[in-house]
């Protein structure tokens, strides 16, 4: 059999996914996590400054060395990982944000007309992915995330790269082409294929 045929209907989750492990994303999200570490760094030093400084102009007390050097540090310490954390997740609530309007538009974009289940024919001699009903054609170097709940697929490079997804869950048929699909993606050389996460049994 040379077709292995995948209706399912659209879903913002399987596009929050697909948007999630782009490697345009993955990219993203690592250099603002850069950037939050190296701001809490200087936060660190800033606020360790100001209170070495505040601690040494109080009055003198016993073992007041070892206070104004350990005391302003740990304080500057907590301080720090407190303006760490508001930031953390103050970015990851604007990346989920974006993200999930993200997957909505795409979702009803790609949403067949009259609320029908979407196709994709995977067509091997041809070694390409046929979506939807004008029959896009996406084939050429491909990279593949498998996560717990869909198969990931993106082609080519940068932050307007095609992709689509398939997810894992469906009738006997559907988790049977599934599983061919992933064995023959892992098999063919010139996909790279990523294991994300195992299903729960």
């Amino acid at each position: 059999m040379q077709k292995k045929t995948f209706t399912f209907k659209l879903s913002d989750d399987g596009y929050y996914e697909l948007l999630k492990y782009m490697p345009y994303f993955r990219k993203v999200h690592l250099f603002g996590m850069t950037g939050l570490v190296v701001i809490s760094i200087a936060l660190v030093l800033y606020w360790n400054h100001v209170f070495q400084e505040s601690a040494s102009t109080s009055s003198q007390l016993i073992f007041a060395h070892i206070l104004q050097v350990m005391f302003p540090a740990l304080l500057a310490l907590g301080l720090s990982l407190v303006q760490f954390l508001v930031f953390y997740l103050y970015f990851h609530f604007r990346i989920n944000t974006f993200l999930k309007k993200s997957a909505r538009r795409l979702k009803e974009k790609y949403q067949p007309a009259n609320d029908k289940e979407y196709t994709i024919v995977f067509d091997q001699n041809q070694n390409v992915f046929l979506l939807g009903n004008r029959q896009h054609r996406i084939g050429q170097n491909l990279k593949v995330v498998s996560t717990s709940r869909h198969l990931l697929f993106y082609d080519g490079e940068g932050k307007t790269q095609e992709k689509f997804y398939i997810p894992l869950d469906g009738d006997k048929e559907h988790q049977e082409n599934v599983a061919y699909i992933k064995d023959y993606l892992n098999k063919t050389s010139g996909v790279k294929y990523e294991e994300k996460g195992k299903r729960q049994s």
